[in-house]
């Protein structure tokens, strides 16, 4: 297993296009990373450049401390598993899995030792004989992911591996990679658009926008803790609401004034904004810290805003109501018993200990 480095990488397309800016990343041993952003961010580039599939335009990347921006993808001793599978369809499973050890003339008993072993880890052992179209697409991702473990790498890449399959499947595999990785106790790069496979499966978050990274850190900190309102937007489901506003201090207190409605900032958070008084700026908040004022009937008035339900989901053990205040759409999470329609008046309460706030040309998080 290996730590991978990545030293300032651009990725340069022809025509001055650039895909990857500036990127610098310590993996270390063992670790589970996650990539994720939008299509078209750059998180496939970066892995395919960490695998040697796309030549770095600048800046260098180590491998378990040796530099590899000359070194081909078959000397840089890394397996990736692909979202299109990539088996060859005339042969069965055991000979997918073992065809990269044939090729690197691996002796016949090893070659059955390590594809046996991958097939009891991945319950495939039932399937050697059969050929990728008898398979579901959860096997044929098993197996393709069997073909990764028999080489023994040094780290494993997956790019987009669970987009193929359907909502019940991938939540299964993202538990099966999940456990893999614990045994294994390997490096893992995974690049995935899909924020909840993110959330659930990496040690580490790699948050990227348009080539650039915008946070490293844990799932749950970049939750709670969002370097800048893409990353608010963007890391968690339903999204964080957005309301756009000012910042306005009067004596001692400090409040946001949206235009519809003026709420107040509790401390420590109106100290620390008061700099920012008369400033535009946006203030975020996660749906589950708004309630119905029918859930919190001691609220403090400061915090209640009205608004009109435009949309009503109901989920089972809870409700998402879409409302608007006329200048700002927002979701609340609200509790099953709720009776709310389509043009109901609603008023809702946001918990404003949790709330957020972006400024600046950079939308940097204020607090």
């Amino acid at each position: 297993m290996a730590k991978v480095v990545l030293e300032n990488v651009f990725k340069i397309y022809p025509g001055d296009v650039t895909a990857v800016h500036d990127a610098c990343l310590e993996i270390q041993d063992q670790e589970f990373v996650v990539l994720v952003g939008p299509s078209g961010c750059g998180k496939s580039t970066t892995l395919r450049m960490v695998a040697g599939l796309e030549d770095i335009s600048q800046g260098s990347i180590y491998i378990d401390g040796k530099k590899v921006n000359d070194i081909p993808p078959k000397d840089r001793d890394i397996a990736m598993v692909f979202q299109n599978y990539a088996l060859y369809p005339h042969m069965s499973v055991y000979n997918n899995m073992a065809f990269g050890l044939k090729l690197r003339k691996y002796p016949k008993a090893e070659i059955h030792k390590r594809v046996m072993e991958a097939a009891e880890i991945l319950g495939i052992a039932d399937y050697l004989e059969r050929k990728p179209k008898a398979l579901s697409g959860g096997q044929r991702q098993r197996v393709a992911v069997g073909r990764a473990i028999v080489r023994k790498p040094k780290a494993f890449l997956f790019d987009e591996p669970l987009s193929n399959l359907d909502a019940k499947m991938r939540v299964q595999m993202r538990a099966e990679i999940s456990k893999l990785h614990a045994r294994l106790k390997s490096t893992m790069i995974y690049v995935t658009h899909d924020q909840i496979e993110a959330m659930t499966m990496g040690d580490r978050i790699v948050v990227m926008k348009d080539g650039w990274i915008q946070q490293v850190d844990t799932p749950l900190n970049i939750y709670n803790r969002p370097a800048n309102q893409f990353v608010a937007g963007f890391i968690g489901s339903p999204p964080m609401n957005f309301f756009k506003g000012r910042l306005v201090r009067e004596g001692n207190a400090t409040f946001f004034d949206e235009g519809q409605f003026r709420l107040a900032v509790p401390e420590p958070a109106a100290g620390k904004l008061a700099a920012h008084a008369g400033q535009d700026v946006a203030l975020g908040i996660r749906p589950e810290h708004v309630h119905e004022r029918s859930e919190r009937p001691q609220a403090d008035p400061a915090r209640v805003v009205p608004a009109t339900v435009e949309v009503v989901e109901m989920m089972g053990s809870e409700v998402y109501l879409y409302a608007s205040t006329g200048r700002s759409s927002f979701t609340a999470r609200v509790q099953a018993a709720c009776r709310k329609q389509i043009g109901d008046a609603v008023e809702v309460v946001l918990d404003m200990e949790h709330a957020h706030f972006f400024g600046g040309a950079d939308e940097k998080a204020l607090l």
